[in-house]
């Protein structure tokens, strides 16, 4: 029963882990999905705020970065959200990875630029999410 989606896991009931882990995937795409638009319109970074910090980085145009946030932080947690949401087993590994490279990335940019609020808030959404994904609930909901 490799895939969570037949009918005996698709009609058990969510609880609230699987409700946090989509809430979670949906709030880091919003977050992607706004700050990957808000670079590529202004690659600058002035618009965000990250202007500031451009000699504290090996890159000056933000285009790139702003592709990083749409896709990753953006595109791919709104499929992961949906895969979740409908017990698809692909969405726990694509999701766990994500969370990984969350704090990868936060811990890469501390040195790099300082601690903000921001960071801390990636940080701790990417923690909650690898705990809920380890939730024994969540891996049955998910066939894992």
């Amino acid at each position: 029963m490799g895939n969570a989606g037949t009918d005996e896991v698709s009609n058990q009931k969510r609880t609230s882990a699987i409700y946090g882990l989509i809430i979670l995937e949906v709030i880091i795409a919003a977050l992607g999905i706004a700050s990957g638009v808000s670079l590529l319109m202004d690659p600058s970074g002035v618009s965000m705020g990250l202007d500031v910090v451009k000699d504290k980085i090996p890159f000056q145009n933000l285009f790139l970065l702003g592709l990083w946030f749409l896709g990753p932080y953006g595109v791919i947690p709104a499929a992961l959200a949906f895969g979740i949401w409908t017990a698809k087993s692909w969405a726990w590994k694509p999701a766990f990875g994500l969370a990984v490279i969350e704090v990868i990335w936060v811990l890469i940019q501390i040195p790099m630029v300082g601690l903000s609020v921001m960071q801390g808030v990636i940080g701790l959404i990417a923690l909650a999410t690898i705990y809920l994904l380890y939730n024994p609930y969540t891996k049955k909901y998910l066939g894992i």
